[in-house]
């Protein structure tokens, strides 16, 4: 089975004048949301096991032979620590790119952003062959 597992890029969309420093808190913040977006996709849930299934499907070598494939995410996170908004490319089917939408915006962070951070965060899913299912 394929797992997904979530590279945080630290760059945060381009602003006027933007300091070539990250600050620390908004790298932390930035892998804090990768791993739950990690977990949220790992989860053993309906909406996850589609989406792993359709992936399963899609891939068709698992076993290391070609680099895995990337799914990059722009994700918005509200004051609140919800995900408002997230965009990526097609996965080539309507009905995964929906359960991969909701699977990112159904859940709340454990934190909210930093204050000021800029957005959208930009997120690389990269695909890998789970180990606790390969054989």
């Amino acid at each position: 089975m394929i797992g997904l597992c979530a590279l945080v890029l630290i760059f945060v969309a381009p602003a006027q004048a933007q300091s070539p420093e990250v600050p620390q808190q908004w790298i932390a913040y930035a892998q804090l949301v990768g791993y739950q977006f990690q977990a949220w996709l790992e989860a053993d849930d309906d909406a996850a096991n589609d989406l792993h299934r359709y992936l399963d499907n899609q891939i068709p070598n698992g076993n290391g032979d070609t680099p895995p494939p990337s799914i990059g995410i722009r994700a918005w996170i509200g004051a609140d620590g919800h995900v408002t908004k997230v965009e990526f490319n097609s996965l080539g089917d309507a009905n995964a790119d929906a359960i991969l939408h909701r699977l990112l915006t159904s859940h709340l962070m454990t934190e909210p952003p930093p204050s000021e951070m800029r957005q959208p965060l930009r997120i690389r899913l990269n695909l890998t062959t789970n180990p606790r299912t390969a054989q």
